[in-house]
């Protein structure tokens, strides 16, 4: 069960990604681009979101652990 600071901790993280991916992602949309450069721009930024989200769990995971530990 997570404490206060880890469950904010968590809940800060999701909103942040959250607010990345819809203000990247509406961007890109609006760009004026070609569509396979677009294309390649939204696959770029999925992969990286993909990246950013596994660093910020594992730092998550690895402040619950200090946290429970202290």
């Amino acid at each position: 069960m997570m404490n206060g600071n880890a469950r904010s901790l968590f809940l800060g993280a999701t909103a942040f990604v959250t607010g990345l991916g819809i203000g990247v992602g509406t961007g890109v949309l609006f760009a004026p681009q070609s569509g396979a450069r677009t294309r390649r721009r939204l696959k770029s930024f999925a992969e990286d979101m993909v990246e950013d989200t596994a660093e910020a769990v594992d730092e998550v995971i690895e402040r619950g652990k200090r946290l429970i530990t202290a």
